[in-house]
């Protein structure tokens, strides 16, 4: 494809006029839309037209358009005092950040649209995007409260990591950096699009076992895993699809032994858990942690068995051991090599829903783990030996659910 240069047709001087009229940012208003912001807003606007468009999207520019536009980036988007001081304690979005946004909006566009034109030239780029540049986005797109615009960093980041070949060991450790404060230092708002990086970085192998196992091992027990605990679990998939099969058992070992000690909710551990076993690891990875696994789940049904007093936590964590032995009967029975008989991890698996049916008080968890007993000492397929089959029969004559409803009928009367 033949570029021409737009200073030939005096087009360059148009683009420096645009962006120096866009650079100033202006702080939240005392009134409603000022002039000067109106322009501003549709200078951009008419910028973004013109890249995509691709009324100049053959051209090349001089290397003073590509200063222009990263000023113009870095003064409205990397300001001194930006807005964060105003975000509220609790993360809620106030006027001062939909002001931001709206203002920010159009130049995260127009920086996208210039770096996909066709006759973008990374040389040209290389003094003005560096690696502070790239820790600044990634920090700003760390700390923004609002997806809207950590979706456009992250489109940005991206296009950076595509169209150049010198930025991509800053994207990586920036990206690693910003993953492994995690809980600590930043604000944690762009984690999930910070593993969607992470993923693309993995798929390149650019990163290798000992890391990845050191940044994804510790966001497993980290509170708030339910809001990002699906971009983990891809990120899981492409580590042992991509780079080594054998981080899927390494990382199955690693949530047993931090259980207890995790600050996440079990719901999402379980989750993870199961996405791990289930999903990352490969026929030679389950065989080897299946038999812990099994027991780990029977050795949680016993904890939550002996809870004393029952609330929405408790109850939800019960159910959650109680879904993840349902799929962990459903493995076994579909594997019929797997045979369990005395002394198999089954039999603790047996111990906690026996505990479960006997002992504790909420009569859904009951009920289920009475349908999973039933399931463990099926007549097509008895997956505990002898002693554990009697003890479960015992058990299930009691038919615990039925006396639990008529005590509730007896005290409701």
């Amino acid at each position: 494809m033949a570029y021409y240069y737009v200073d030939d047709i005096d087009e360059s001087l148009i683009v420096v006029h645009m962006l120096q009229s866009c650079s100033k940012y202006f702080p939240v208003p005392t009134v409603v839309d000022g002039v000067d912001l109106k322009y501003k807003l549709n200078t951009l606007n008419k910028l973004y037209t013109i890249w995509v468009d691709d009324k100049l999207n053959n051209s090349s520019y001089q290397s003073e358009i590509y200063k222009r536009i990263c000023a113009m980036f870095s003064e409205n988007v990397f300001r001194h005092l930006p807005l964060l001081y105003s975000y509220t304690p609790d993360g809620e979005i106030n006027t001062e950040m939909m002001w931001e946004l709206k203002q920010l909006y159009p130049v995260y566009k127009v920086f996208s649209a210039f770096l996909n034109l066709n006759g973008f030239d990374e040389e040209k780029l290389m003094p003005y995007v560096d690696e502070t540049f790239i820790n600044s986005l990634i920090q700003r797109m760390d700390n923004s409260y609002l997806e809207s615009e950590r979706d456009c960093l992250e489109e940005i980041l991206f296009l950076l990591f595509k169209k150049t070949m010198y930025l991509k060991r800053y994207i990586l450790q920036g990206t690693i950096n910003l993953l492994l404060d995690y809980g600590h230092i930043s604000k944690n708002m762009g984690v999930k699009e910070l593993l969607e990086l992470f993923k693309t970085l993995m798929c390149h192998r650019l990163i290798e076992s000992p890391m990845i196992a050191k940044v994804l091992s510790p966001l497993i027990k980290r509170n708030g895993l339910c809001h990002y605990a699906g971009r983990l679990q891809e990120c899981f998939e492409t580590a042992t699809r991509e780079v080594d099969a054998g981080l899927g058992a390494f990382f199955v070992d690693n949530v047993i032994e931090q259980w207890w000690a995790s600050a996440a909710d079990v719901p999402s551990l379980c989750r993870t858990l199961a996405a791990l076993y289930f999903e990352a690891c490969g026929a030679e990875e389950k065989r080897q942690t299946r038999q812990r696994v099994v027991a780990h789940m029977g050795g949680c049904l016993l904890k939550a068995a002996a809870v004393a007093v029952l609330d929405g936590m408790t109850v939800a964590a019960c159910q959650a051991y109680a879904e993840f032995c349902g799929r962990l009967i459903d493995d076994a029975v579909a594997n019929e090599g797997q045979t369990c008989g005395e002394g198999d991890a089954m039999e603790r698996m047996a111990e906690g829903l026996i505990a479960v049916h006997r002992d504790h008080g909420d009569y859904d968890c009951v009920d289920h783990a009475g349908r999973l007993l039933r399931r463990l000492v099926s007549e097509e397929r008895c997956l505990v030996g002898d002693v554990y089959r009697l003890a479960v029969l015992q058990v299930l004559v009691e038919d615990r659910p039925r006396t639990m409803t008529e005590k509730l009928v007896d005290n409701t009367f």
